[in-house]
């Protein structure tokens, strides 16, 4: 009996030995070293670079949406949200993504700083300003002073108003143009920066171009604001350096094996949902571009037709041209954040209007920023010449030939497409014919709310939604000056 109750006595001193000795590693033990918790700046670059290609530049948000809104691409089967009749789920999701990024964003910037390492932080901050443009030219009014704060127990955010929103833009990405230090041999971007390679001078351009972009927006409504940001990078170019060719190019470039085929590459795999619109097809053939042959497929016949932007009833698809090889049938393909021949653009509207822009001309500008468009899309140069010097290109003091011309040449920036058009009612677009909304003359000023902040933050967003119209109409972007309906 004494040997049984010793024995008894020693199981439960091991047990308990045992016990604590296991508490001891229970952290490590319980921790999957293959979901880290903390990650290099440099990743959370790299995979927010990724992410916003993969949802924003998609087949989703960039062609079931903003480039048929824009009349460059519209949808052929399916054609539900050409209508402007959106999937809650879908802009729940596209809300969710942008600030998921955004807050991924400033993750990275915090590192960056740990890191004593600025380009990288300068990169982050260029990158969540481009990502809250979208965000605003998307909504309009939105959570941005008090957003990403969910660790400061900031739950429910405010919404800023628009303008607010572009003052603070500017403000962030005049810090990253000085934070930029491409002579600094500790402050490297990492193998997290999949958009330019480590190139630390195309990321300083890339953060002035964005400048001058949201200068040029705000230019109808704010022509002081943006004439001082014209005034500052062109005032000091080599502190504050612009894209200068093709070379500089913001293009994410996918590796082109699953899971990283260039998104609408991979949505041809199994889908045929999308086709030329007419009003870009139409545009290219009036003017006799040679870029139409890359932008567009032709149909069976062996013609170039386009599709009636959300039409009533579908077409006979054997009619219809697609979109190029060089756009959708690439897997190594890319999805474009920005190009060079909207800086040239940006410069001949500058001239128009006023601002300084380097002293170059608005012809020669106008020139540039269609000559780029037309190498970067493989156009040979007697071609070039030939199309500049046409009765229908050729310059003739007339700011809509610009505009024009720039939304030619930035075929597939679906969002960028969309807000211009709204900006300048270049293309006059037309308002879906199949939509069940029929008392407007315009597509959308706005893609709607999701429900989700309807239900999780109703009093901050109750406060910004009066005079919204059939969930896309009534508030027009602080930036949009049209008189339309």
């Amino acid at each position: 009996m004494k040997k049984i109750l010793n024995l008894k006595v020693l199981l439960v001193f091991g047990l308990i030995f045992t016990f604590t000795s296991c508490t001891k590693d229970w952290e490590e033990m319980n921790t999957n070293p293959n979901e880290p918790t903390e990650a290099p700046a440099t990743n959370i670059l790299a995979y927010s670079l990724r992410y916003c290609g993969d949802n924003f530049f998609d087949d989703w948000m960039g062609m079931n949406n903003f480039l048929s809104y824009g009349g460059q691409v519209s949808k052929i089967q399916y054609i539900d949200e050409a209508r402007y009749e959106f999937r809650e789920s879908t802009v729940n999701n596209a809300w969710a993504n942008m600030y998921l990024t955004m807050n991924d964003l400033k993750k990275a910037m915090e590192l960056a700083e740990a890191e004593s390492n600025p380009n990288l932080k300068a990169a982050a901050m260029t990158f969540q300003v481009f990502m809250m443009q979208m965000t605003t030219d998307m909504w309009k009014a939105v959570p941005y002073s008090e957003a990403l704060m969910g660790e400061n127990e900031i739950t429910n955010p405010k919404y800023d108003d628009q303008q607010s929103i572009y003052m603070g833009m500017i403000s962030q990405l005049e810090q990253a143009a000085d934070l930029f230090d491409p002579v600094s041999l500790t402050s490297n971007l990492g193998e997290g920066d999949i958009l330019f390679n480590g190139d630390v001078v195309k990321w300083q351009k890339f953060c002035n171009s964005l400048r001058l972009r949201i200068a040029i927006r705000i230019s109808d409504v704010d022509a002081s604001t943006a004439g001082n940001i014209f005034s500052k990078v062109f005032g000091n170019p080599e502190k504050y350096p612009v894209m200068s060719s093709n070379d500089d190019n913001a293009f994410l470039w996918w590796p082109g094996a699953a899971p990283y085929k260039e998104p609408w590459m991979e949505n041809s795999e199994t889908r045929d949902d999308h086709g030329m619109c007419d009003v870009l097809i139409d545009t290219l053939k009036g003017l006799a571009d040679p870029r139409l042959p890359v932008y567009a497929h032709p149909n069976e016949d062996g013609e170039y037709v386009g599709v009636e932007a959300g039409a009533s009833v579908n077409p006979e698809l054997s009619t219809i041209s697609r979109i190029g090889t060089r756009f959708r049938n690439d897997a190594a393909g890319f999805s474009p954040f920005m190009r060079y021949c909207e800086i040239e653009f940006y410069k001949a509207e500058a001239a128009v209007k006023g601002f300084n822009n380097g002293g170059v001309d608005v012809e020669t500008a106008y020139k540039a920023g269609i000559t780029a468009s037309m190498e970067e899309n493989g156009i040979e140069q007697a071609d070039i010449d030939t199309y500049l010097a046409s009765a229908t290109v050729a310059w003739s003091d007339d700011v809509k030939q610009i505009h024009f011309q720039k939304w030619i040449s930035i075929f597939k920036q679906g969002e960028e497409v969309w807000a211009e058009c709204r900006r300048t009612d270049v293309p006059l677009m037309y308002e879906a014919v199949g939509s069940p909304y029929q008392s407007h003359d315009r597509p959308p000023f706005r893609y709607p709310y999701p429900t989700s902040e309807y239900n999780l933050n109703g009093a901050n967003i109750s406060a910004v939604t009066s005079g919204i119209v059939d969930y896309y109409w009534g508030q027009q972007m602080w930036w949009d000056l049209r008189d339309v309906n």
